[in-house]
């Protein structure tokens, strides 16, 4: 099998050297990048304080996490003039009220002022459904089971969000104390 590579040139030899290396490379930087990317909003963003609502901490594919559903989660369609389709992204404006952001207004486009989170819409009901892309909050297996039970009474998400509106979670904040 390896006869084939004894036959080729010198120049064959470094041209795959190089082309496996630019691989590697290119793939090496893929990765830095994403990971990046998603650390870019808890260095750079402003925090703010989500109501939670939990549904399963558990998936046999992903891990142990706590899923999260927020109250920002389900719009009224009163806060939009807008007609949204799933898969369409919108900016939700929040305001703080007593320290929890709540949703005041979804829209197609980036608002140029205030605190705003971007996500998809996932629904189209009565209401809308979205989807931020903070949904999950990974840990290990006991901690994320005894985080479920905290959780399902009543928590709070730390997020921060950067001027684009992308957002990370750094904590969970139970309100039955340690989560």
């Amino acid at each position: 099998m390896f006869e084939i590579f004894q036959k080729w040139t010198p120049a064959n030899r470094r041209f795959l050297a190089i082309g496996l290396a630019m691989t590697i490379s290119a793939q090496m930087i893929f990765l830095v990048t994403e990971y990046l990317n998603s650390l870019w909003p808890l260095w750079f963003g402003n925090p703010i304080i989500l109501e939670t609502r939990p549904i399963d901490p558990r998936s046999l594919f992903r891990g142990n996490y706590v899923q999260l559903n927020y109250a920002i989660s389900d719009i009224s369609k009163d806060l939009t003039r807008e007609d949204f389709k799933p898969g369409e992204v919108g900016y939700v404006s929040l305001k703080d009220e007593d320290g929890i952001f709540i949703a005041t207004a979804l829209q197609r486009e980036k608002p140029e002022t205030g605190i705003y989170i971007r996500g998809r819409v996932k629904k189209v009901n009565q209401g809308l459904r979205l989807r931020y892309g903070i949904e999950a909050y990974f840990m290990p297996k006991e901690k994320a089971l005894k985080t479920e039970q905290s959780v399902r009474q009543g928590a709070h998400a730390e997020v921060y969000l950067l001027t684009s509106g992308k957002a990370a979670i750094a904590k969970l904040i139970c309100t039955t104390g340690d989560c």
